[in-house]
């Protein structure tokens, strides 16, 4: 017998309320998963919905590993946002990569417009979002 793929709360749970569960801001999670199982999707998707429910750029702090696997993050980021700008997507597709992310349908409408001008307003906000190695991160507060 194989224990399920995907568990909330210590119980068997659907892709789609993993997902939704995984990826809320709102939520603390901890991901275990092996390499490939999409734990970089889910933690740019997390720090998304975060801008979207109104986090600041500079309030998000994401720390890996290695510089390759932060440089991978910030590219999926940076990607991701572009794409579902106003001049890159339809609000349908905005709506549907929001739920893909866990955002219920109601909810996905009404985020739709914010998500097409997301992009502009973390390139104005003047402060990125943090993704850095750890190392790289306490050489900062060492520096600081």
């Amino acid at each position: 017998m194989t224990a399920p793929a995907f568990r909330v709360d210590g119980a068997p749970a659907t892709r789609e309320a993993f997902y939704a569960a995984a990826c809320d801001p709102a939520r603390s999670c901890v991901v275990e998963a092996c390499a490939g199982s999409g734990k970089t999707w889910m933690l740019v998707s997390r720090m998304l919905r975060a801008l979207l429910e109104g986090a600041a750029p500079h309030e998000i702090l994401a720390i890996t590993f290695t510089r390759a696997a932060a440089g991978e993050m910030r590219e999926r980021l940076h990607d991701w946002l572009t794409r579902h700008s106003a001049a890159r997507s339809t609000h349908d597709e905005r709506v549907a990569a929001l739920v893909v992310r866990g955002v219920a349908p109601e909810r996905a409408e009404t985020l739709a417009d914010s998500l097409a001008t997301l992009h502009g307003r973390i390139l104005a906000a003047g402060r990125p979002i943090e993704i850095r190695t750890f190392h790289a991160w306490f050489a900062q507060l060492l520096r600081a």
